[in-house]
């Protein structure tokens, strides 16, 4: 037979371990949980992030796709007249100062000499061997990121950080449709980083966040000093592609998570493939898990600490009831998946929702958009789209500074999830784009609520430097039909947009 003292060290020891083990098991069962869940959330968010910045760029330079494009329609029209190069002189300088980031534009002739140019340089130069001059004379080009050295030794002789510039450039021609020369521009690439600016308060929930622009050719065009005008160190992986985000190895040995966009065009443009990665080293994307396993580990090891001592006391009271030890055990068990599960709808709402507008996020809008049509097409009910814009937002910005324009998206999401019901769906899916989803709704009633809201938009009124100014909105309105694919839906509601822009923008378009 034992003696007691012998029993009660036994007892401690196996009390002891069983703590141990429990501590083990529940640490890597709730950290490998945990992990898998904030990967998730963070990956998703970085690539809705790159989304909106390939967003930005594809319309950016779609618009500057358009200048060129007007402005060879009026060079056609101007053709006819004698001092039509006075003319286009005057047009270029014009255009130039309507977009400071146009470094330079110029008109040729058929041979590739520079007739007209912005501040008269490179007038008299022949530029035929450039590729912008070469591959327009067909048809509109839109080149990738590069130097130019005769422009180089012009505009910024003294400093030592290189220009970089983005060629658009378009073919002319006159009345009869003879060709007469190629207009070209060079965008200083400087834009780039207005764009990356403009998108920085979706990362203020992400310390630590780097964005890299990646050219067709793999050249890192934005980004870190350190990768800036070098190779991407980084095969990019089927899963980063597929998913949009993934878990990736950089050449320097550190993990990171890191979201994944590529630009496709926008409408008729397409222009450089360009890739948008948004990284943020694992060590601060998963710094909650590493809080999380300290907190497990300190509460595992007062669990066995508490365990011995049960074991160590009550071993001479086999019988004494342990039911009041296990309840407040279990109690603080629960207190602490409690909060690990508020965090976890906390990383949820960050992943789903807009940062700014508190609107659903574009990830959000086809996760709910699936389900509104599985429902419309069960139950037989219409689905209605509208497709929204802010009309001259960009001037706010330039104008007013992003404040006010940060002012105004907060103003326009609190103006739409005040109008739509709780069983609709407002999104933010662009910079000032937005969609609304109308389930059970007819096009009559989509439209009574699209010019609802273009009315009560352009009563609100903003204050800046002084000043106060109104913004309007225009908005495409369209119908879901059963078996459609959304984006098909989407297409036709954005068609009916861009025609409320043509028609002088502040109304409302079906489609």
């Amino acid at each position: 037979m034992l003696v007691p003292a012998n029993l009660k060290f036994r007892w401690f020891l196996i009390s002891a371990g069983v703590g141990v083990i429990l501590t083990i098991i529940i640490s890597a069962i709730l950290t490998q949980v945990a992990t898998s869940r904030l990967e998730h959330q963070v990956g998703s968010g970085l690539g809705e992030v790159a989304y909106q910045m390939s967003d930005k760029l594809e319309r950016g330079m779609f618009e500057r796709y358009r200048d060129m494009q007007v402005a060879a329609t009026l060079i056609e029209q101007m053709s006819v007249r004698e001092d039509y190069l006075s003319e286009i002189d005057a047009m270029l300088s014009m255009l130039q100062q309507s977009y400071p980031y146009y470094a330079w534009i110029g008109v040729t002739d058929t041979e590739g000499v520079v007739k007209v140019s912005t501040g008269g340089l490179l007038e008299g130069e022949d530029v035929s061997a450039r590729p912008w001059f070469r591959q327009a004379r067909d048809n509109y080009f839109i080149g990738d990121v590069h130097g130019a050295l005769l422009l180089e030794q012009k505009l910024n002789p003294d400093s030592e950080q290189p220009l970089r510039f983005v060629d658009v450039a378009m073919p002319l021609h006159n009345k009869q449709g003879e060709y007469i020369g190629v207009i070209g521009s060079h965008l200083d690439w400087t834009w780039a980083e207005e764009m990356r600016a403009s998108i920085a308060p979706s990362l203020e929930n992400y310390d630590d966040a780097e964005l890299l622009i990646v050219s067709s050719e793999r050249l890192v065009l934005l980004g870190p000093p350190e990768l800036r005008e070098k190779p991407l160190p980084l095969n990019l992986s089927e899963q980063l592609r597929t998913n949009n985000y993934a878990v990736e190895t950089w050449p320097d040995g550190n993990q990171y998570v890191t979201g994944y966009a590529e630009t496709t065009g926008y409408r008729e443009y397409e222009g450089p493939r360009w890739q948008i990665l948004v990284r943020i080293p694992v060590s601060s994307a998963f710094e909650p898990i590493e809080a999380l396993r300290v907190q497990v580990l300190w509460i595992g090891s007062g669990i066995a600490l508490v365990l011995a001592l049960v074991g160590w006391l009550s071993a001479e009271r086999m019988a004494r009831p342990l039911a009041n030890i296990n309840k407040r055990l279990e109690r603080e068990m629960q207190e602490r998946t409690a909060e690990l599960q508020t965090t976890n709808a906390r990383l949820e709402q960050l992943a789903t929702t807009d940062s700014l507008t508190r609107l659903a996020n574009r990830r959000a809008l086809l996760v709910g958009a699936e389900a509104m049509m599985e429902r419309a097409a069960r139950k037989d009910m219409p689905l209605a789209v509208l497709m929204l814009d802010l009309d001259y937002f960009k001037k706010i910005n330039d104008k007013y500074g992003h404040a006010a324009g940060d002012e105004v998206l907060e103003s326009v999401g609190q103006l739409l999830s005040s109008t739509v019901r709780q069983i609709d769906i407002a999104a933010r899916t662009g910079g000032e784009e937005f969609t609304i989803l109308l389930e059970d709704s007819t096009l009559e009633g989509a439209v009574l609520v699209a010019e609802r809201l273009v009315q009560r938009m352009q009563q609100l009124y903003f204050g800046a430097d002084g000043e106060s100014f109104n913004v309007t909105m225009s908005i495409g309105v369209t119908m879901w039909e059963p078996g459609e694919r959304i984006d098909k839906t989407f297409a036709r509601a954005d068609a009916a947009l861009y025609e409320a822009k043509q028609k002088g923008r502040n109304r409302v378009i079906t489609a």
